[in-house]
């Protein structure tokens, strides 16, 4: 389901977002939610934000969307989300990226594949809304490092942000990763707006 991003024929800007769901007036992106159990969770306690996920597996999608008993303010799309941030979304149209748990891309010669690049980070800040922020867990240090680094490049502020562990809106990967008492590295990094 591409929610008619793909025929589009102009940048994807935020009116497309919130006409998606009456009266809401923040959008959110969650980009590889694998369970959705994040975005779900945060949009039962957000009903003022739209939570958007965009997972790359189209039978992911599937099967999430046949679940029961959806909030409303809970979209998912199957696509690239990389692509689809880089090509598609309209400037200062997000409030918040969420970015938890990426793939490392362990091999050398597949860190091309690695979500976040500086072409990808250069995407964020110009997609984000003024105030707007990129929110990251990882428990690979080192991933974290090159992230913090893309993103910075790119004109985000990095700020404290710790998850709360014992948060029930979270992924199956973050749940397995606690209970294999793993560390994650967190932050934040937000759009600031050039009049403050």
């Amino acid at each position: 389901m591409h929610l008619g991003l793909l025929a589009s024929t102009h940048d994807v800007g935020r009116d497309y977002w919130l006409r998606l769901a009456a009266g809401l007036d923040r959008v959110e992106l969650e980009i590889g939610p694998g369970d959705c159990g994040f975005l779900t969770s945060a949009a039962v306690r957000r009903p003022d934000t739209l939570y958007v996920g965009i997972e790359i597996r189209p039978s992911s999608v599937a099967r999430i969307l046949e679940r029961p008993g959806l909030p409303d303010n809970f979209r998912l799309l199957a696509g690239d989300g990389r692509w689809i941030v880089l090509n598609l979304l309209a400037p200062d149209s997000i409030d918040a990226y969420h970015l938890y748990f990426p793939d490392p891309w362990w091999k050398k010669r597949h860190h091309k594949r690695r979500l976040v690049t500086d072409e990808f980070a250069a995407a964020a800040w110009r997609t984000l809304r003024p105030g707007g922020c990129v929110q990251v867990a990882t428990d690979v240090e080192a991933l974290f490092d090159e992230i913090a680094q893309a993103l910075q490049r790119a004109g985000l502020v990095r700020e404290p942000w710790l998850r709360d562990t014992q948060d029930p809106a979270c992924g199956s990967y973050e749940r397995k990763y606690r209970r294999q008492g793993r560390t994650f590295t967190h932050a934040l990094f937000r759009k600031v707006d050039s009049g403050s």
